[in-house]
């Protein structure tokens, strides 16, 4: 059989309509929206002495956007299946920037924590969406690379909110940086409204979408995207005390580190993960899924390197390496999940996978490798609980693209159904 035959039996792309680019205009939003997310992070300490609180009340800033964000995507997937993604993204892009600004007015905490959360359904109702717009938009050889060039905004907005709340808080105090991060969003939302896209997508299909969800290979993916995010929320929750604390490098050095390896690693993993799974996916199905999985086994050894060793340079060489291989998944993820799936399903599809992982992992991680540090007294032991599931990710993933590869070719009748 030819390279031409095993390639994936997707739909093309639709012709290209009249509006705003889906892709230069969600890569912006993109990066706003994990601006918006996470610049509350850099600026904890300063909140925490404005409203007197615990240290588990400024937890629950984070736990409250990631849980209803979550269950916010649940809801908007079927909602864009039903209605059309650019009411969806816009509808989510103006309700996080009205509670960003919301949460420079707050007056307590218990209003920030609501504000908080509402940046939550704003976000949830965007991401499905935007993923399953972004597939459809680009051709099928291309849609890789598409999403790595999206999940860029994603690297540096998260990167940048950390930075800016950290750096612009001492000089003009947390409530005006979350006007900067909160008023652009703004008028990316008029803007998305003119977006390029369609009004619904109508298509026939013989199966219901709950079908396609409990089909194994989209479970196997499911699993493989809950480790790996499991994984990512771990090391990114825990690094500064593994960089500062435990390998004793200076606050000024390590943020400069950590934001070289967010900037250059994240984004060049991100980027480098979408172009790969696109030119293995011509060659033959199940190319992006292999592309993760691939990935995510070689940050393994990589990654208990640099949590066991101990010379400066070493470990920031093996963090960096690892850092890399793992931003890879942001790359061809979204394009996974859209390939198991019809595009009448798309949000959907994209939607419970956004869920699962961030219920089921985003949000599991941090508190799980805590309770593995108060019980080993060893931060590098509790994180190797991370590296396990990078490795679980990998394998799963590695499985995804095999399954792809024989239903493809099962369709060409080279292996029985």
């Amino acid at each position: 059989m030819s390279l031409a035959e095993a390639a994936p039996a997707l739909q093309p792309a639709p012709a290209k309509r009249r509006g705003v680019p889906p892709l230069p205009l969600l890569t912006l939003v993109n990066g706003f929206n994990y601006m918006d997310r996470q610049v509350v992070y850099g600026m904890t300490p300063a909140i925490q002495a404005a409203f007197h609180l615990s240290n588990r009340q400024v937890g629950y800033l984070a736990f409250a956007n990631l849980v209803v964000f979550a269950v916010a995507s649940l809801i908007s997937g079927p909602l864009a299946d039903r209605i059309g993604p650019r009411k969806v993204i816009f509808a989510g892009i103006l309700i996080w920037s009205v509670a960003t600004i919301g949460s420079a007015l707050s007056t307590s905490f218990h209003m920030l924590l609501f504000f908080r959360a509402l940046v939550g359904v704003g976000e949830g109702a965007y991401g499905p969406s935007a993923n399953a717009l972004l597939c459809a938009d680009a051709p099928p050889e291309k849609r890789g690379r598409a999403m790595g060039i999206y999940n860029v905004g994603m690297a540096l907005g998260g990167t940048l909110g950390l930075c800016l709340g950290a750096l612009l808080e001492p000089r003009i105090g947390w409530r005006n940086v979350f006007w900067i991060a909160g008023a652009p969003s703004m008028l990316l939302a008029l803007t998305s409204a003119f977006i390029a896209a369609p009004d619904r997508i109508k298509l026939p299909t013989k199966l219901p979408a709950w079908k396609y969800l409990l089909k194994p290979t989209y479970l196997l993916a499911l699993g493989g995207g809950i480790t790996a995010t499991f994984g990512a929320s771990a090391l990114i929750f825990w690094t500064r005390q593994l960089v500062i604390e435990v390998r004793h490098i200076s606050v000024t050095t390590g943020s400069i580190y950590m934001l070289f390896v967010g900037l250059v690693c994240g984004v060049g993993g991100v980027v480098v993960g979408g172009n790969v799974g696109d030119r293995l996916n011509r060659r033959a199905a199940g190319g992006h899924a292999l592309t993760i999985g691939v990935s995510m086994l070689a940050a393994v050894p990589v990654g208990a390197v640099a949590l066991f060793t101990h010379p400066r340079v070493p470990f920031m060489i093996a963090t960096a390496v690892a850092a890399f291989l793992l931003s890879v998944y942001n790359g061809p993820s979204a394009a996974v999940v859209d390939e198991l799936g019809p595009p009448q399903f798309a949000a959907t599809l994209q939607a419970v996978f956004l869920f699962g992982i961030h219920v089921l992992g985003n949000s599991t991680a941090p508190s799980v490798v805590g309770e593995l540090f108060d019980r080993t007294s060893s931060l590098p032991l509790a994180l190797m609980s991370a590296i396990v599931a990078f490795g679980i990710s990998g394998v799963l993933f590695c499985v995804v693209a095999r399954r792809q590869r024989h239903a493809i070719d099962a369709d060409h009748g080279s292996s029985p159904a």
